[in-house]
């Protein structure tokens, strides 16, 4: 039985997979135990600890660190599979005796060419093999925080400088013209706007770390941490209640006070 912490909408996904996942519901939300129905309850981490040979973490980013704590007597294997920098992939790893680094690219797997996991780390193998010949595909290679930070950096960090775009040109009303130019030379780039808007309504408070993260691990690097941080002020200006309505005039509002 592989235990999951904590199954929200990518873990729950992931769990299903598994031919047997385990979960602990104690201090979790009912959005969270729906999420986990037909996963074994087990009411602890401590039961998950004694209970489960490996346990895969999939969590909020900002929350990796303080989940891994949890685990630092755990004596089964331990994947971190959150998206992080390789700085705090290694601390998470200081944390736990057996550990693994592992980072998802693509939605929730639901069907096969979507999403593929990415694994590194000496016991990397024994964490792939759980997942051979279902929709996830496991990829080992050398960092697999780096490969989901640089990923991150292009598909995130790209939809928060579309909304800040968007966004100034409305607040300098120059808004059509930029929309007309974008029609006759970026064709995708209304729509994708729009999209960026909806997106960082739902997700953005679950982004902006993530995105501080991508600056970091292209400072280790020497190359600057502002695009990250940039973008990470983006999503953190869009509050996670916000998302009904019109979303992109919710979300520019948000960004430039109207």
């Amino acid at each position: 039985m592989i235990g999951i912490v904590h199954p929200g909408a990518m873990g729950a996904a992931v769990a299903k997979l598994l031919d047997s996942a385990a979960w602990a519901s104690d201090g979790r939300s009912e959005e969270t135990r729906r999420r986990a129905e037909g996963l074994v309850d087990l009411g602890s981490v401590e039961r998950l600890k004694a209970e489960c040979p490996v346990v895969l973490s999939v969590c909020p980013p900002h929350a990796a660190v303080e989940t891994a704590r949890l685990f630092r007597d755990y004596e089964g294997l331990y994947a971190d599979l959150n998206a992080v920098s390789p700085a705090t992939a290694a601390e998470i790893g200081g944390l736990v005796p057996r550990f693994v680094d592992g980072g998802i690219v693509g939605p929730p797997p639901r069907r096969a060419g979507t999403t593929r996991l990415y694994l590194s780390g000496e016991e990397a193998p024994a964490v792939a093999a759980l997942f051979e010949g279902s929709v996830l595909q496991p990829r080992l290679v050398g960092d697999a925080s780096a490969v989901k930070m640089l990923y991150a950096s292009w598909t995130k960090g790209t939809t928060a400088l579309l909304l800040a775009i968007r966004a100034a040109a409305r607040s300098l009303g120059v808004e059509a013209d930029v929309l007309a130019e974008w029609r006759l030379s970026q064709p995708d780039l209304p729509e994708r706007s729009e999209r960026a808007a909806r997106l960082g309504l739902d997700r953005g408070w679950r982004w902006a770390f993530e995105l501080e993260e991508t600056g970091r691990t292209l400072a280790a690097t020497g190359l600057p941490e502002g695009f990250g941080a940039a973008a990470a002020e983006v999503y953190r200006r869009l509050p996670r209640s916000a998302g009904e309505g019109d979303g992109l005039a919710e979300a520019l509002g948000f960004l430039v006070g109207g």
